[in-house]
């Protein structure tokens, strides 16, 4: 079978033009990147220690010590476990029982997640807004060592401003409100757990 003289030039043609065609088409990863590339990743970690003087029972003041473990995502991304525990034991004997001859003191927990934004990470300050969600309980021993517990959930919006100090230490003040959410127990309800506080902190691992 005789090739006609058009599809001969047209293959010829066609072996002509596929080397310089594939040259063309090829990626030149010496100047360009790839297209698809995966952003860099950056992972920290660190611990804070924390003193809040904080309202309790509506006009009191109290003092929570808290605790932190810290994960922070290409420096500015903040994932936390958070931890605390009113340290005051405020007395709540007229609110639950009037007349009871030996004082009732409250204590109060916090435990849950929080997650915040780094702003001006890079700076010597920066400001780190968060917001904090979980499990909170009241517990008081009235009478004779009978233990009364009642659980709620927390909502803790807060802002701190932070002194990047070192490379591994970081300290700061915060201003936090705790929102707790649940039902009345025993003359206590969740206006007299929740409240304003200040906040001062210590921080050391990675950034």
């Amino acid at each position: 079978m005789k090739l006609k003289k058009s599809h001969f030039l047209t293959i010829m043609l066609a072996l002509f033009t596929l080397p310089l065609l594939a040259q063309v088409i090829e990626e030149d990863t010496t100047q360009n990147r790839p297209f698809f590339e995966a952003k860099k990743f950056n992972s920290k970690a660190f611990v804070g220690f924390e003193a809040q003087v904080t309202q309790i029972l509506k006009t009191k003041v109290g003092m929570n010590a808290g605790l932190n473990l810290n994960w922070v995502i290409n420096h500015k991304y903040v994932v936390s476990a958070k931890y605390h525990v009113l340290t005051t034991g405020n007395e709540i004997t007229n609110t639950i029982a009037p007349g009871y001859t030996k004082p009732v003191k409250l204590s109060h927990h916090f435990a849950g997640l929080a997650f915040s934004y780094i702003l001006f990470a890079d700076k010597k300050f920066s400001f780190q807004p968060e917001l904090a969600a979980g499990w909170a309980s009241m517990k008081y021993e009235y009478p004779a060592k009978t233990f009364m517990r009642h659980d709620y959930g927390a909502v803790i919006p807060a802002v701190y401003g932070v002194y990047n100090a070192t490379k591994y230490f970081r300290f700061g003040v915060g201003l936090n409100y705790r929102a707790v959410i649940g039902t009345k127990y025993n003359g206590i309800t969740p206006a007299d757990l929740s409240g304003l506080a200040g906040v001062i902190f210590l921080r050391v691992g990675t950034f």
